[in-house]
């Protein structure tokens, strides 16, 4: 009697923990894995990890790819047209860093050469591990190092040219205290 009360409560234990993960996905889109992409036509932009675990202070190389899904050539040809731009966010979701705004004016020529169908323009970021000046405005820590934690990365692409704005899910990621 005891192994079968033990054996339903375990079953539901594991029912709604999967219930539980399934829904914060579809709210949260939770990726686990070392690439995320999301498509927004003509565009697919894709980020991709080395590893999700990291010792604290080590740098996170964040990879930006965008692909060209259409048919004809794109061009961009605004400054905000620039494909590697990714955010950190921590554990509440809150902002923490953004590469763009960290490496401010990127010195770059417009227009960008054409990207042809089914080519792409790929370029790596670095986080490290510190918080970005908006998060900490006009203080001294505002570019001080983050906490061992769970953070999640996105990559971001906004285009002026094409008007459209959209990012990827997010990659989860832990820094893992000395």
């Amino acid at each position: 009697m005891m192994s079968a009360i033990l054996q339903n409560v375990y079953s539901r234990a594991v029912i709604m923990t999967a219930l539980i993960f399934v829904a914060l996905n579809a709210f949260l889109s939770l990726n686990f894995s070392l690439q995320a992409e999301a498509t927004k036509y003509p565009f697919k932009l894709m980020i991709t990890l080395e590893k999700t675990v990291f010792k604290l202070g080590e740098p996170v190389y964040v990879t930006c790819i965008l692909t060209n899904i259409s048919e004809e050539n794109v061009t961009l040809y605004h400054s905000s047209d620039i494909p590697l731009d990714f955010s950190i966010r921590d554990e509440n979701f809150n902002h923490v860093f953004r590469y763009r705004s960290y490496v401010g004016g990127i010195a770059a020529h417009y227009p960008f050469a054409p990207i042809e169908p089914n080519d792409n323009k790929t370029g790596m970021g670095i986080w490290r591990q510190i918080y970005d000046g908006t998060v900490i405005p006009n203080t001294e820590l505002r570019f001080r190092q983050v906490l061992p934690d769970t953070y999640y990365v996105a990559g971001i692409f906004v285009s002026a040219t094409y008007g459209t704005i959209f990012a990827t899910p997010v990659i989860r990621i832990t820094i893992l205290g000395g």
